[in-house]
């Protein structure tokens, strides 16, 4: 039996396209994910900013309203002052007034705080919608992107097989179930080019008797891996 070179490293490398538009087809779904998965991230920290700015604005808006409450209870102590019976009474109001408006005046202070905070939190929340707006457009892009490259990889896979399929035709009878075994169980390592010296798959040492093989095209099975073996093109030329 006498090996054609040539059609074995066509076979190998069809087998290769074939292996590397399957990876491409793997990898798509796992890219779709990683962006939805990072949409996902920006969701929830946009819900977040949502979330703390709400119960900002809402534990401020109480503390306005408390202190609307203390102011128009102050006014209504002044209006007493003038009712006051007696030097004590009066003074006892005075002194009440000014501790509510130094409570008053401390509560000021923290609305005044929560007002700065929830500047930096609607800030913080208009940045996070527009990072997630930009994970929706990003989700959207690569989504279609993947889609448009999955039926192109199919269309490519179909007419890669085809051609293998109308190569492996012309495979030597008696060669044809240990290519198909070796096919089944490897995929494109069970064709292996060689320089004479070692094997192209997995650099297993050849002894003179395969080189001699392979010099009068016989063929030959790596001792390492297992695969078919041909000699590479400089070195078919040259034999």
């Amino acid at each position: 039996m006498s090996l054609d070179y040539d059609l074995l490293k066509s076979l190998h490398l069809k087998l290769r396209l074939i292996t590397d538009i399957d990876e491409r087809i793997r990898k798509g779904p796992i890219k779709v994910k990683v962006v939805r998965s990072n949409e996902a991230g920006f969701l929830q920290s946009l819900e977040e900013a949502k979330e703390k700015l709400l119960t900002l604005r809402k534990a401020s808006n109480e503390k306005q309203m408390q202190l609307g409450e203390r102011e128009a209870k102050i006014e209504d102590l002044k209006g007493k002052l003038n009712a006051c019976d007696s030097n004590k009474e009066f003074q006892l109001l005075k002194d009440r007034i000014a501790a509510d408006t130094q409570a008053n005046s401390v509560l000021q202070d923290e609305i005044l705080e929560q007002l700065e905070r929830l500047d930096v939190l609607q800030a913080e929340k208009e940045a996070a919608e527009k990072n997630y707006e930009k994970a929706q457009a990003d989700t959207k892009s690569v989504e279609a992107k993947v889609q448009s490259e999955l039926k192109e990889f199919k269309q490519e896979k179909i007419r890669v097989s085809t051609e293998l399929a109308e190569a492996e035709k012309t495979i030597p009878i008696d060669l044809v179930t240990e290519y198909r075994r070796l096919v089944k169980g490897k995929g494109e390592d069970a064709l292996g080019s060689t320089d004479t010296h070692t094997c192209g798959n997995c650099n297993q040492q050849i002894s003179k008797q395969f080189v001699a093989d392979l010099t009068l095209r016989k063929p030959v099975f790596c001792q390492g891996c297992g695969c078919l073996m041909y000699l590479a093109d400089g070195y078919a030329r040259a034999n």
